[in-house]
């Protein structure tokens, strides 16, 4: 089949000049042979594929149809949309910050044994930040709440162990490393990749590469708040000026090159970062059922006052350890 003619799709609009042969190249179009000769003209020899070049699909390979399990090696998952997440500061007390003022109160262990006088300044910022470095060398932490001395017990640690502080589950505090979060929202242990932290100029003249781990809890820490372990206020104040202000991040969670904060326990790790909550809750032991207070049970078989009375005296004598069911069970 052949066209020809002005306008026909031949020439692609414009028809074969008089005279000059024709190449079919489709059942329905032919070009000149004009054409043809430029095309094949080694000055478009240079237009090849390149061998070496990996992002050109092979042949007969299709990468919509690609069934193979997609392999991440790069930037991870956001926790959330950019910027929602709130980044702030966090770092240990020292006693020698406030030696010229005098030592007027009491802090306690958890088993009532007195740690020793301090500043009241001092123990104001030791109960907000939680850790603190004594004059002496010693290292406190925070201990949980008690009815004695600040309302708050305090630990000694190990300066072997824990130098810095303790975070959840016992876990060393690094600075740089160490980010305080709401456990609900990301795991104990889990290693974060947080691109503005990228570039940030460190006091020592180094570079943050970006990579943190959820190291600590806070009470203040909820929901999408970071609290970023920096060591001391000082510092606090040279990181500070280089967000100009602007403390929210995009934390990133599975960023393979933040996979070498991994180093603690396994077990722990695996154990925090479980997400089969229904297997959890199947395996959490159930209360036992409540029961009813004694003298508003009603017997079953029947409705009058004997059949009420006995229902009455026999929850009073499931309940003898209250008051109330041994003053039930004495009327009885």
């Amino acid at each position: 089949m052949s066209y020809s003619g002005a306008g026909s799709s031949a020439g692609f609009g414009v028809g074969p000049e008089p005279g000059v042969p024709t190449m079919a190249v489709g059942p329905w179009t032919r070009l000149p042979a004009g054409m043809k000769e430029r095309l094949d003209s080694p000055r478009l020899d240079f237009v090849q594929p390149n061998p070496q070049d990996s992002t050109k699909a092979r042949e007969g390979y299709s990468e919509k149809l690609n069934l193979r399990i997609k392999i991440k090696d790069c930037c991870g998952y956001p926790l959330g949309d950019p910027g929602t997440y709130k980044m702030t500061f966090y770092w240990l007390a020292y006693e020698s910050e406030y030696a010229n003022e005098p030592y007027q109160v009491d802090i306690y262990t958890r088993h009532g044994l007195p740690i020793g006088r301090f500043p009241r300044t001092f123990v104001f910022e030791l109960k907000m930040e939680g850790s603190a470095i004594l004059r002496d060398g010693r290292a406190l932490n925070y201990d949980g709440r008690c009815r004695y001395g600040v309302g708050i017990c305090f630990q000694t640690l190990d300066i072997l162990e824990h130098p810095l502080g303790k975070g959840g589950q016992g876990r060393p505090l690094e600075p740089f490393r160490s980010m305080a979060v709401d456990p609900h929202f990301v795991p104990l242990g889990t290693p974060l990749y947080i691109p503005e932290l990228v570039g940030l100029r460190l006091p020592d003249g180094s570079l943050h590469d970006g990579c943190v781990r959820a190291d600590d809890t806070g009470g203040n820490i909820k929901r999408r708040e970071l609290d970023f372990f920096v060591e001391s206020y000082a510092i606090y104040k040279f990181l500070d000026d280089q967000f100009w202000g602007n403390n929210h991040v995009t934390p990133y969670v599975e960023e393979p090159r933040c996979q070498y904060l991994r180093h603690f326990d396994v077990g722990i790790d695996r154990r925090s970062e479980a997400t089969d909550w229904t297997r959890l809750e199947a395996s959490r032991p159930k209360p036992p059922p409540p029961t009813a207070r004694p003298g508003r049970r009603r017997h079953e078989g029947s409705g009058n006052k004997k059949g009420a009375g006995s229902a009455k005296k026999s929850s009073a004598l499931r309940h003898h350890s209250s008051k109330k069911a041994s003053r039930s069970q004495h009327r009885g």
